[in-house]
């Protein structure tokens, strides 16, 4: 199955889209674009059974620029590499800044099961939820 249990249950992807009307070659990174925009939104702490599910504080991150940029580079990689098992090979590279939005852009990359290599435009702002999007 290329996509989630929840993704199946509910016949369609977290975007609206309707599993039918996505081709199912491209379910798998469908739905790890959902996990992964929701992983990535969620702060540290706020499921208590899974106390590391997520990132720590990004507004501190803001406030440590720009020495703080490696180190959610790292947090990323280590989130993903520990509650996204369907990506291996996991790399993370820093993109870019628009410190006029607050925005910052990581490339995060990585190999499916069947080495197929895909990368993700993972946009972090402090005005709106993370966004992760196929790299094209």
């Amino acid at each position: 199955m290329d996509a989630g249990l929840f993704d199946v249950l509910s016949g369609s992807f977290a975007d609206g889209r309707s599993l039918e009307s996505v081709p199912r070659s491209e379910h798998r990174v469908t739905s790890i674009v959902t996990h992964l925009n929701h992983l990535l939104s969620t702060r540290q702490g706020t499921l208590a059974h899974l106390p590391d599910y997520g990132l720590p504080d990004i507004s501190e991150i803001y406030r440590d620029m720009p020495d703080s940029i490696v180190d959610l580079q790292r947090a990323i990689k280590q989130t993903v590499e520990r509650y996204e098992p369907r990506l291996q090979r996991v790399h993370v590279t820093y993109h870019e800044t628009d410190r006029l939005n607050m925005r910052l852009v990581f490339l995060l990359g990585g190999e499916l099961s069947d080495r197929r290599r895909v990368e993700f435009r993972t946009v972090f702002s402090s005005h709106e939820p993370v966004r992760v999007q196929p790299s094209t």
